[in-house]
């Protein structure tokens, strides 16, 4: 029998199924008080390239999330507990293309923590923030800088995937687990703070890689 793919949002019901696949950073935090009757009926409750860290030791609201996933894919390389399972954008062709660098310096900004964090916008510097929803014009901003410098967790991680040195403005511990890591900057002061940017050209490798075996994971159980 063929296989039926349907994408919902978590505030719609879940149609009877037998596998639930849940994506999103920070989902994890909430997924427990959203899952509806049958989510729970489903054989399989799979968690895709979700952020596994916590901000506490111990999170009510994460243990009671882990305990009814049936299989958890992190995003954040070094948590043991769970597979790695990096965002799926990873697999996108946009990363493939080649690339002209026109800028030494990108900036690309969450476009509500910017503020708070007081991230300085220099002259003549190119901005751009992640409110844009054309995936593939944002992939072409990061790569025709030879420096990406960000305070987006997606800006950062798509900067590594495409060989950049990467500057990371990080508000929150978030961003303190990519596959390869990144500089570290002061959002007040990130200029000064250039020479720390760092990246590789095995990050898309990497986390290709380890996306297809996770997929494999999932479609194994699925089939199963």
């Amino acid at each position: 029998m063929a296989e039926r793919t349907v994408a919902i949002d978590l505030a719609e019901p879940t149609p009877k199924t037998h596998a639930v696949i849940f994506g999103g950073g920070k989902i994890v935090g909430g997924l427990a008080r959203c899952l509806g009757d049958e989510d729970f009926a489903a054989r399989d409750r799979i968690a895709w390239g979700v952020s596994t860290v916590q901000s506490s030791r111990f999170s009510l609201k994460y243990w009671r999330a882990f305990r009814t996933l049936t299989l958890v894919g992190t995003r954040d390389w070094g948590d043991d507990r769970f597979e790695f399972a990096p965002c799926s954008t990873c697999m996108s062709p946009n990363f493939d293309g080649p690339q002209t660098e026109q800028h030494d310096v990108v900036l690309y900004l969450h476009h509500w923590k910017s503020t708070g964090q007081g991230v300085i916008r220099p002259n003549g510097i190119p901005v751009r923030e992640n409110n844009d929803p054309n995936f593939k014009d944002v992939i072409s901003f990061l790569a025709s800088g030879r420096t990406v410098v960000s305070n987006s967790y997606h800006g950062v991680f798509w900067g590594l995937l495409l060989g950049k040195r990467v500057l990371s403005l990080p508000f929150s511990n978030k961003f303190s687990n990519y596959r390869i890591p990144p500089g570290v900057g002061d959002p007040k002061s990130w200029t000064d703070d250039l020479y720390k940017a760092q990246g590789s050209d095995e990050m898309i490798g990497l986390c290709r890689e380890a996306s297809a075996t996770f997929a494999e994971k999932v479609q194994a159980r699925i089939e199963s």
